[in-house]
């Protein structure tokens, strides 16, 4: 069995089994995208955290956020998460809750039912059937 999940298309509600070294496992969702590379941080439903967190890789949020959040990898917002937060990601997917600056290096995808309102910036955004945005775009190369 894989104990990895990861972050590249469409996923059914799966879940994978891991454990942290100790006797116990549990069961970490799917995250809402797929890709190759492996979720770093994944902060559940019920999670609540204040304050700034930093990653190198791929994070999933599907718990309430407020603060700051960098990372170099991609930031998946599940669809039950509430995040208040100035955002700066390599990428950024939202299904959830967004309040406050979002900037990504890559792109942007707002999927259905997500909102996001303040600022995005990137060079590129996709916004799917069902997303809302109110707030203020800027796209292009970021420097």
């Amino acid at each position: 069995m894989n104990a990895l999940c990861e972050l590249d298309e469409m996923a059914p509600a799966q879940a994978c089994v891991t454990s942290l070294g100790s006797q116990k496992t549990f069961q970490v969702p799917t995250p809402v995208m797929q890709s190759k590379k492996e979720v770093v941080a994944f902060f559940g439903v019920g999670v609540e955290c204040i304050g700034e967190i930093w990653f190198e890789g791929n994070v999933q949020i599907d718990g309430r956020l407020e603060g700051t959040v960098h990372t170099k990898g991609t930031l998946v917002i599940g669809d039950r998460a509430v995040v208040k937060a100035k955002i700066e990601a390599g990428s950024v997917i939202c299904k959830g809750n967004i309040q406050g600056e979002v900037v990504a290096q890559e792109s942007i995808k707002l999927l259905s039912p997500g909102l996001i309102e303040g600022t995005m910036s990137a060079p590129s955004l996709s916004v799917e059937t069902g997303g809302i945005f109110h707030g203020r775009v800027s796209m292009g190369v970021s420097s």
